[in-house]
């Protein structure tokens, strides 16, 4: 399984979130609740961001069309 940050548009409003895929690279999951950048130093909290920046390269989602596939892609 692997994870990135995406964003999720609902209700008209843009959040990001962790999403989870399985090994098909389908999405099993994602966070309830939208995310906020951190770290525990300041070079932590950079590389974070980077995440982030690149979720905003990618497409967006929105969150009533997602269509979450099995955790093994065997479904």
């Amino acid at each position: 399984m692997t994870w990135d940050y995406r964003v999720i548009e609902d209700k008209e409003n843009f959040r990001i979130h962790e999403v989870y895929y399985n090994d098909a690279g389908e999405i099993t999951a994602i966070s309830e609740d939208s995310i906020a950048p951190e770290g525990e130093t300041l070079e932590e909290l950079k590389d974070d961001l980077k995440y982030y920046f690149a979720a905003l390269k990618r497409p967006v989602l929105k969150k009533d069309e997602i269509k979450f596939a099995s955790m093994t892609g065997d479904d």
